[in-house]
């Protein structure tokens, strides 16, 4: 993995990391926040808010873009606490280590961890530790908000088709019309279009067994790996995935299990990222076993 800094989107101070055709912008000057996914020559894959592309400091959470560690369920203020501050950045022999510190709020410190993960692939490991002096339950939670205009792509667990036993577990926001012409609620799939011209919020999640998720634009895709444990209790009915699409982003993302963390324990959520030139997948009917990473 190679790696170097650079000034990307306004920020001036951000380290650029490269593994294969495959590389990725983190600003040290908020966050920790990956702010940029590019393979080859193609465009970002992550979407950067302009309104506050390289702003920093401020009392007000920001949205940002890009990816972020947040701890579920969601709530304010804790979900929404400011990370608009440095960052410190420690380089390791596999990797660099990406901490905000203790949030003021929480009383959480939050960290990444990223390393390189096959030829072309990198792999976050993300990091939750409990500075309280008491015992908190969360789930660390992977967001990463992607550029207008793709697709994002959930498999639904498939089973046994003769059981008795749902297998299954759809959670649906108060604010999701599920005749939002935005899904398609396929058989092997859940396809979700970011679409500029939506007029409303939609967000869903799903016990994703196979263990990842994905997102298509611009003949491109970013396709996030973790692992999902099928005895474990997830956060929002179930939910080790969930997409949120509005009409100027998409976000996929993956959640750890809840845990009960003592004082001074920590809970690590690993996502492995692969990029592939991939084509259009916005009706479900155009795919073939192959395409991508199938």
């Amino acid at each position: 993995m190679k790696s170097g800094t650079i000034e990307f989107e306004g920020w001036k101070k951000c380290v650029e990391l490269k593994n294969g055709g495959f590389r990725i912008v983190v600003t040290t000057e908020v966050g920790p926040r990956i702010i940029g996914a590019f393979l080859g020559q193609g465009p970002n894959m992550l979407y950067v808010a302009p309104e506050t592309a390289g702003k920093k400091g401020g009392d007000e959470w920001n949205i940002y873009g890009g990816h972020r560690l947040w701890h579920s369920p969601e709530a304010r203020p804790r979900s929404y606490t400011p990370d608009n501050t440095p960052v410190s950045v420690k380089k390791e022999k596999d990797g660099f280590v990406f901490s905000s510190g203790i949030e003021q709020i929480t009383g959480i410190n939050k960290s990444v961890k990223i390393s390189p993960a096959g030829k072309n692939g990198f792999k976050l490991t993300h990091i939750l530790k409990n500075e309280n002096l008491w015992n908190i339950e969360l789930a660390a939670w992977a967001l990463t908000v992607m550029a207008q205009g793709g697709t994002a792509v959930v498999p639904q667990p498939q089973g046994d088709k003769e059981t008795l036993l749902p297998n299954r577990y759809l959670t649906i926001w108060p604010y999701t019309n599920m005749a939002d012409p935005r899904f398609t609620w396929g058989d092997k799939y859940i396809l979700t279009t970011q679409d500029v011209n939506a007029k409303s919020n939609a967000k869903f999640g799903i016990n994703c067994e196979n263990g990842w998720i994905a997102y298509v634009n611009k003949g491109y895709a970013l396709k996030k790996s973790f692992s999902h444990f099928v005895d474990a209790e997830y956060p929002d009915n179930g939910c080790s995935v969930e997409i949120f699409s509005c009409p100027w982003m998409l976000e996929i993302e993956t959640l750890s299990p809840l845990y009960q963390i003592a004082p001074g324990d920590t809970i690590f959520h690993e996502e492995v990222w692969e990029a592939f030139k991939c084509d259009d997948v916005s009706n479900e009917k155009t795919w073939r076993g192959d395409i991508c990473w199938l």
